[in-house]
């Protein structure tokens, strides 16, 4: 390693000379990087947005979506499966990943979750597609047949559905009951139909269920 103010640079190929930093200045430079990267926080908090992965996060705060595995790790204690992140979620985004981060394979964590499991849960779906999505959001399997029957009914299976009356999704969630539950995300949608029938044992808040538009959707 060269010592400041010791060596000089050799003569580049046009002929000029590079004039080594001063030590005085090296040392400024030094002091300042230390004071910065002790007074930055080791994390910082990001909301989940609608349309976000983890996967999607770590390439917008790392350039690099394989260090999903880094962002699962460390909000382990709120993130139960790496596929199911819900707008709203505070998430802690580390600013400083380990060099190994793209490699780290939390406990129970698989790479495969984020890929090809979450795409065939989403986007237009039929009524094993629904009974599918519900019992992979935690939804009884003896609910699940009506539960798709509802969905079809209510959004014809369009994950994107909106109605002018502000209701989102498969299940037509009302906005009214915020963005955490009323979202475009497969698995969130699922899981806030869910959390609103009572796990399937009180469709009242649907009309579709309340007319019998539901029946033989399926």
């Amino acid at each position: 390693m060269a010592i400041a103010g010791v060596l000089v640079a050799a003569p580049s190929a046009h002929g000029a000379v590079k004039t080594p930093a001063k030590a005085a200045t090296v040392a400024e430079r030094v002091h300042t990087e230390a004071l910065v990267r002790h007074t930055r926080p080791a994390n910082r908090t990001y909301t989940v947005r609608p349309g976000d992965t983890l996967s999607s996060i770590a390439q917008r705060f790392y350039g690099n979506s394989a260090d999903w595995t880094w962002l699962y790790h460390v909000n382990k204690s709120k993130v139960s499966n790496p596929n199911n992140i819900y707008v709203g979620e505070k998430l802690q985004v580390p600013y400083d990943p380990p060099a190994n981060a793209a490699s780290y394979a939390p406990k129970h964590a698989k790479a495969t979750t984020l890929t090809s499991s979450a795409r065939k849960l989403s986007g237009t779906l039929g009524c094993s597609g629904l009974e599918a999505l519900w019992e992979a959001a935690g939804g009884s399997h003896a609910e699940a047949f009506i539960a798709a029957e509802i969905a079809m009914a209510e959004s014809g299976g369009n994950q994107y559905a909106l109605s002018p009356t502000n209701d989102y999704g498969y299940w037509q969630i009302n906005g009214s009951h915020g963005p955490a539950l009323a979202t475009f995300n497969a698995m969130g949608n699922a899981k806030a139909a869910i959390i609103i029938s009572n796990n399937g044992h009180d469709w009242a808040p649907w009309t579709t269920y309340v007319t019998g538009a539901y029946e033989g959707r399926c």
